[in-house]
């Protein structure tokens, strides 16, 4: 089911075991994750959305999510690793994205470490959708 004007889109998601998948987002900044939202509501993903590292740890305590994007540098405690981490920890082996501006070989390995696909911004957005629906 390809959408006009997306070539991206793909007609349905392999990775996922259901019609639509579960998609958390935690991203402080709010026109970022909006838009990252609203892209990804258009590929048919169903979209949840944090602004903190605390608020999507509790939205995964809460849930089950298919994927999980988070930035890496977010406001309070829990930065985008510890996120990824518990996502882990909760439902292991679902598809894992970190985001990140301020990259280092660090952020990179325990990314990877995690089984993690990172990206450094700028995003693309198609590319994005690119690799959580590649796992790469």
């Amino acid at each position: 089911m390809e959408k006009k004007g997306f070539s991206c889109f793909r007609k349905i998601h392999e990775y996922c075991t259901f019609v639509s998948c579960s998609v958390l987002i935690v991203e402080d900044e709010a026109i970022s994750r909006r838009n990252i939202a609203i892209f990804l509501q258009m590929a048919a993903y169903k979209v949840s959305q944090a602004d903190t590292g605390e608020a999507a740890v509790d939205l995964i305590a809460q849930g089950c999510f298919d994927i999980v994007i988070s930035d890496f540098r977010l406001p309070g405690k829990v930065n985008g690793i510890d996120v990824l981490r518990h996502q882990s920890v909760k439902a292991p082996g679902k598809r894992l994205v970190l985001i990140t501006a301020f990259g280092s070989d660090e952020v990179l390995s325990e990314a990877k470490r995690l089984g993690a696909i990172y990206i450094e911004k700028p995003l693309s957005l198609s590319n994005l959708l690119s690799s959580i629906e590649t796992g790469r």
